[in-house]
This record gives C-alpha cells, structure tokens and sequence, in this order.
C-alpha cells in the first residue's frame, strides 16, 4: 500500500509540475495584455525580423515589436520616412523629410522608442515594449501626428 501511496505521489507530483509550465511567463503575460489594449486603440502590433536599417541589440526572442497605424482605405500612398533614435538619445532622419520629425511634439515615452517609420499605407514605431499600457495613448497619439504630417 505504501508503494502504491508513493507511485501516485510522484505521478501527480509529474503531472502538476507539466501544468505549471504550461502557464506564460508573467513577461508574456504583460505583452499578451499590452498588444490587446494596442489593438483596443486600433494599433496594429506585430513583431518583425529587425530590418536591415537596426544596428541595436539583438531583441529577446530575435523579434523587434512595431505598433502600426494604417492609413484609411482609398487613402493616397504616404511617402516613405524613418528618424531613428541614437544611442545618445538623440532622433536622427535617416530617410525622408527632416520638417516632419521637428513638426512631431515626441512624448516622454520616446526614449523607449527605436524609430519612427512610414511606409506607403501605415505610420510604425519600432520599440522594445518596456512600457505599459499606459503609454499606448501618447504612441498613438505620436502615430496620429505623424500620419497628418505625411499626407
């Protein structure tokens, strides 16, 4: 019987310990929640392959986040821009109109930003997540701003 008692301990003792790893991490649990408050603000979060331009740290995971907004259906095309952030802090324009970068009132948020990029149908900022949902507002706001310098 005790043979028995101590078998089944250790088989629940396995199962429990398999379950608990199945849970995410509390890290992926706040991007989980962070990405789904984005959408909520009809952001588009996605995580890319760092693009050729990113001279940064390798990301966790080799994935960087870019939080888009799409231009409106039918909407002519947006010319391409992108002001990269320096590690000094700095914004640099690497490509396209340096007014739109000086035209953009950035948020305190943005020292967590990597760069800022227009491409023909959406404003992005590239970034590494480590704020909260509350920062979402001032990047859509930021996104916002840029989509009516551009068009």
């Amino acid at each position: 019987m005790s043979t028995f008692l101590i078998v089944l301990l250790v088989v629940v003792a396995f199962v429990v310990g398999q379950w608990s790893l199945l849970r995410p991490s509390a890290r992926d649990t706040r991007l989980m929640l962070l990405r789904a408050e984005a959408r909520k603000l009809g952001l588009q979060p996605r995580l890319l392959a760092p693009p050729g331009w990113y001279k940064g740290e390798r990301p966790v995971g080799g994935l960087l986040a870019c939080y888009s907004l799409l231009t409106e259906e039918g909407a002519k095309g947006l010319p391409y821009f992108r002001a990269e952030r320096t590690l000094d802090g700095e914004w640099v324009v690497r490509a396209g109109e340096g007014t739109v970068l000086r035209s953009l009132s950035l948020p305190p948020e943005a020292e967590k930003f990597i760069a800022l990029e227009a491409q023909a149908n959406a404003v992005s900022i590239w970034w590494s997540e480590a704020l909260g949902p509350e920062a979402l507002p001032a990047l859509q706001s930021l996104l916002r701003q840029m989509l009516e310098k551009l068009k």
